[in-house]
């Protein structure tokens, strides 16, 4: 309580911040023993869960004791102050290697003292502490290290990119309006495909401290928890930049989950159809009008197929995936073009069950043959249903 009373003893005459300002040049609050406790190493035990919040609050007061203090002072000097306290933080400048980033509480701490002594300023000032505490940090120097390697070159690396910008910038903010400012200062630098990268090193899945780059293109989650704890955090953050109309556009948003889905290999068709779910009906219907006006029937009709399975497996209506073809329809003038694309999803239906079963397409194969009717009998169904939208 006594850093909440000397916050206000701060505001209330010049006298008494001086000499608060006095007294903690001569007895610093961030004592060296408290900072490596913060950390995770061999001489100290991680810090209990019971006693995190109490933690994290007393760095709250720390941060309003600081906004308070330097109240009348350019942003200049007070982002002076900020980096001090960063400097005594930062998990490189510890007495030793910090065995657990997901368990160290340094950058949450610092996340939480940051965003109290920041909150109420305007833009500009927010973009000069993000680039103050980059520049200080070597942060964008490591970024950029990682970008230009192999995904998964760096792993501990990383992972510690995640966490600072994460625990920093990100999971500390009090609005989605934050969040997207923070995360657009993060990604808008740099060009489309690191963007892509970026936002999977942020939000993709992870195990332990190791960011799974290729889980999406070799697995699909067995379980609709699974599914949302690997995909929902990426499908939540390209939901906030979407609603950041100021500088994200709803074609950046189609570009990002282009590339993103595509790096550093393939994903899975379930995988993508998931996200785009995941991602909201106008993410998803502007990703499949996309594909359609570029006349890419084949990625449209695996994604069709691939929505039909998520939805059966989530127990999900498939009212949605009805609704999801009359959009594309909506852009395919052609009527043959639309006869094609209908074709081309039973087809694919087809080859995901004869592939699956690993059947030969003989003549003697049963199997082949009821998988074929059923599917050129679907052809005719739904050349019926859609009668209206297929008439010349």
């Amino acid at each position: 309580m006594w850093i909440e009373d000397l916050s206000i003893l701060t505001i209330s005459s010049k006298a008494f911040r001086d000499l608060i300002e006095g007294y903690f040049s001569f007895y610093p609050v961030l004592k060296k023993d408290l900072v490596n406790r913060l950390h995770v190493q061999s001489m100290y035990l991680p810090t209990p869960v019971s006693k995190q919040c109490d933690v994290l609050n007393t760095f709250s007061r720390l941060g309003l004791l600081l906004k308070r203090s330097t109240c009348l002072y350019a942003t200049k000097e007070r982002l002076k102050f900020i980096n001090e306290v960063l400097t005594k933080l930062l998990c490189t400048n510890s007495m030793e290697c910090c065995e657990d980033l997901n368990k160290c509480m340094a950058m949450t701490c610092f996340g939480k003292f940051l965003h109290t002594v920041i909150a109420g300023w305007d833009d500009c000032e927010c973009i000069r502490a993000y680039d103050a505490i980059c520049n200080h940090s070597c942060l964008l120097k490591n970024v950029k290290l990682v970008m230009t390697s192999k995904s998964g070159g760096h792993q501990r690396l990383e992972f510690e990119i995640r966490c600072f910008f994460r625990r920093v910038f990100l999971d500390h903010c009090s609005s989605l309006q934050d969040r997207a400012f923070w995360l657009t200062r993060i990604l808008k630098p740099w060009p489309l495909v690191y963007q892509a990268r970026l936002l999977f090193l942020l939000y993709g899945p992870v195990l332990s401290d190791e960011i799974l780059w290729y889980e999406l293109s070799e697995n699909t989650p067995a379980t609709a928890a699974q599914s949302t704890q690997h995909i929902g955090e990426l499908a939540n953050a390209l939901q906030i930049l979407h609603h950041y109309k100021e500088e994200w556009s709803e074609d950046d948003i189609v570009s990002i989950i282009d590339e993103i889905t595509s790096s550093p290999d393939e994903w899975l068709a379930e995988n993508v159809a998931h996200l785009l779910i995941l991602c909201g009906d106008v993410i998803t219907s502007k990703m499949l009008i996309s594909k359609a006006i570029n006349g890419r029937t084949l990625e449209l009709s695996s994604l069709t197929t691939s929505f039909c399975v998520v939805c059966v497996k989530n127990s999900l209506s498939l009212n949605y995936v009805i609704t999801m073809i009359r959009h594309v329809l909506s852009v395919i003038d052609n009527v043959k073009e639309r006869q094609n694309f209908f074709s081309s999803i039973m087809d694919m239906f087809k080859e995901l069950i004869i592939d699956l079963h690993e059947f030969d397409e003989d003549q003697s194969n049963d199997m082949y043959y009821m998988v074929t009717s059923l599917v050129e009998f679907t052809k005719k169904i739904i050349n019926m249903a859609f009668k209206d939208s297929l008439a010349t």
